[in-house]
């Protein structure tokens, strides 16, 4: 097997993380549309009780009645979509580093006669790796963030229908295209997320295996690959020297590909027994490893 084969296998663990990804990000979708469906009711509430045409607006005692009624339950909106948005973009990204810790490891260990030297994961290790801020924040500060925006979107569009006596189905639409934003914002943070816990991970186990000084560019994910990466694709880096990070950018599914000589996945030496055995599947070496994640 060649350099080829290891690149395969690593780039699947991200595509893995993708997958997870997608598939669990459906269920802040569906929470996202109950939200936007009891906005929505209440607006047409509204509008059916001041009788709001568009020939006639709402006045001004009124409509700051109306927009502090909402305005509560806009705010009890985001926080419980915020909650949610925290928790379930928390256990990607950390089922994500774990799996991509555990597995980059076992794909390199398998492939290296006198196998690779790593740590089992501690819960609280895992735990500060995810929450690192970036930049001064926290992915649930910017999960927060978010959530703001949101409020202020629906808020500002409100005002301005009442004001102007806006017809309900445009107003309609004007809000689903404020909820489209937001869950695109927290699409691309999950994506983000992904790719920092994704390379994280694989980064402490490049340092800790003993095995790798040299690390590749991979662009080869990229759905439409920036100038910036694609620029850097192929490009070989000293693994402690100064390179760019991943992620270079939101929604970056870049990778860094261990440049591994000797690699070679068919027999390996034990290091206990010392003899020359066949490497194991992932689930057989995890047991061996006596790893529960």
């Amino acid at each position: 097997m060649s350099k080829r084969d290891l690149e395969k296998e690593l780039l699947r663990i991200r595509q893995d993380a993708d997958k997870l990804a997608t598939k669990e990000s459906a269920k802040l979708l569906k929470a996202y549309k109950r939200a936007l469906e009891r906005i929505k009711k209440q607006i047409a509430d509204i509008y059916m009780e001041y009788d709001i045409t568009g020939d006639l607006g709402l006045g001004k005692i009124h409509r700051f009645s109306v927009l502090s009624k909402l305005e509560k339950e806009l705010l009890k909106l985001a926080q419980e979509l915020g909650a949610e948005d925290i928790l379930l973009t928390g256990d990607i990204v950390e089922k994500t580093f774990k799996e991509t810790y555990y597995k980059t490891a076992y794909i390199l260990d398998k492939g290296i006669e006198t196998g690779i030297s790593f740590a089992i994961l501690k819960p609280e290790f895992v735990k500060a790796a995810i929450n690192m801020p970036i930049e001064g924040k926290r992915f649930s500060d910017r999960i927060w963030d978010n959530k703001s925006k949101l409020v202020a979107r629906v808020r500002d569009s409100v005002e301005r229908a009442l004001i102007d006596g806006t017809d309900i189905r445009k107003l309609a639409k004007e809000i689903t295209n404020d909820f489209g934003s937001s869950i695109y914002e927290s699409q691309r943070l999950i994506s983000t997320e992904v790719a920092r816990a994704h390379t994280m991970a694989q980064e402490e186990i490049y340092h800790n295996s003993g095995v790798v000084q040299k690390v590749m560019w991979n662009a080869t994910l990229e759905d439409n690959t920036c100038e910036e990466c694609q620029a850097l694709d192929g490009q070989i880096f000293d693994l402690d020297g100064d390179r760019p990070e991943i992620p270079l950018h939101p929604n970056c599914r870049c990778v860094f590909i261990p440049v591994v000589d000797g690699w070679s996945p068919s027999r390996r030496r034990d290091q206990e027994s010392g003899e020359i055995i066949e490497y194991k599947n992932y689930q057989q070496w995890l047991k061996d490893k006596n790893i529960d994640y």
